[in-house]
């Protein structure tokens, strides 16, 4: 059992950490101070008690600046009770923040005419989760990407139903479910399993070779583990999952990363029977099973501003205003793009998401016209206490979205 660690070595640990991190062997060689206007030299020297203060064992900060990465650092340790060092290539459960890189894929299926985002997904696989009610034919891949299908959030347990709460594009709803539905219509489309898909066509192209919505057994040296509000480890949802995964993989004669929706459901049973093969248990999760560091999603995030030179890997740019276009408004501050929260305050129009596996909180912001963004990955149940003072000091302010994320 691992021994829980006090606030004082906590302390002492981190400050070592911080110290000893750019002698790490393999670590990133890192810029010594964040870009100007950004996070001042007082502040970094105040985070490692603001994370003991908060008990957020580890977190990882990225600044874009002039549309490319200018400055990455990471803070405290992987896991409690050791002296494994974050550094800026640590990786993270990046929670809901993986959602917009799912919705950069949709938006590139159809610019490659696979897909039209307001076809009705049932036109392209019937889904008999869904109600059987008017309304549930009507939802489309816009209404999945911009959180107005109706669906509900996630089911639990096997009493849940799937229920549409309003008719499609009325108004904003969060749904995981909507999402996982769209990416079974990915896998139908394609014809490749998710993980697949995603890693040879959007990850790997984009420069997010070590990210995965699945597992690889090369990244457990370099990944996070998640901690509750008293510091107690617990090894992330994907290597629990995926390990048994590739067991039965093995025995099936058939990789994991080539696995679709029935396959995943057919291993489920004989991992856990007791468990529903509902999607919020389900791995890869496109919702938010997201694995990645704060360097190789920094890189996706520039693909959402303005470029003066775009190459085949971009979305059009009628695309990407479109993504960064209000598709479902929610108060006078905070609308939803395609796949992104939209913030609109003070002359400034900002792109956004917040993620949250529990034991893993995430944060990402940018400004795609100053080119400028921020993302903080945590390791803690904590760890939005800490990130929205990080970004609040990035960015110059405080933010609607923070608000938002609270209610």
């Amino acid at each position: 059992m691992t021994k829980s660690i006090t606030r004082r070595a906590f302390a002492l640990q981190t400050g070592a950490t911080l110290l000893a991190a750019p002698r790490i062997k393999g670590a990133q060689k890192q810029t010594p101070k964040p870009p100007a206007g950004t996070l001042s030299d007082e502040f970094l020297a105040r985070l490692p008690k603001i994370m003991e203060w908060a008990n957020v064992p580890g977190l990882a900060i990225a600044i874009i600046k002039d549309g490319r990465l200018a400055w990455s650092r990471g803070f405290g340790v992987k896991k409690a009770d050791t002296t494994e060092a974050v550094d800026s290539d640590t990786l993270f459960g990046a929670a809901s923040l993986s959602k917009p890189v799912f919705s950069y894929a949709v938006l590139r299926m159809r610019e490659e005419k696979l897909i039209d985002i307001d076809r009705p997904l049932v036109e392209y696989l019937p889904y008999a989760d869904l109600p059987a009610v008017e309304n549930a034919k009507l939802i489309t891949a816009r209404h999945v990407l911009s959180h107005s299908t109706g669906l509900q959030n996630w089911r639990f347990n096997r009493d849940q139903r799937l229920n549409i709460a309003f008719k499609p594009g009325e108004r904003f709803s969060y749904s995981g479910e909507g999402f996982f539905y769209l990416q079974r219509v990915v896998e139908h489309i394609t014809g490749s399993g998710f993980e697949e898909y995603m890693r040879e066509r959007v990850l790997k192209p984009l420069g997010m070779p070590s990210s995965t919505y699945l597992w690889m057994s090369e990244m457990e040296p370099r990944v996070a583990w998640g901690h509750n509000n008293r510091m107690s480890p617990s090894e992330i949802f994907n290597a629990q999952q995926a390990r048994r995964m590739i067991e039965i993989a093995g025995e099936w004669k058939k990789p994991v990363s080539v696995w679709k929706y029935e396959d995943v459901a057919r291993a489920q049973a004989i991992i856990n029977k007791d468990q529903p093969p509902l999607p919020n248990f389900l791995l890869p999760n496109t919702a938010g099973s997201l694995v990645t560091s704060i360097n190789e999603y920094a890189q996706f995030m520039i693909r959402l501003m303005d470029r003066p030179r775009r190459d085949e890997l971009d979305l059009s740019d009628a695309s990407r205003r479109e993504m960064l276009t209000p598709q479902t408004r929610i108060n006078n501050a905070i609308s939803w793009g395609l796949g992104v929260g939209l913030e609109s305050d003070g002359g400034r129009a900002m792109f956004w998401h917040w993620g949250d596996n529990g034991t893993f909180k995430a944060f990402m912001m940018g400004d795609p016209v100053k080119r400028s963004g921020v993302v903080v990955f945590t390791n803690a149940m904590n760890g939005h206490r800490v990130w929205q003072r990080i970004v609040a000091s990035a960015t110059g302010g405080d933010h609607a979205a923070f608000l938002f994320w609270m209610v």
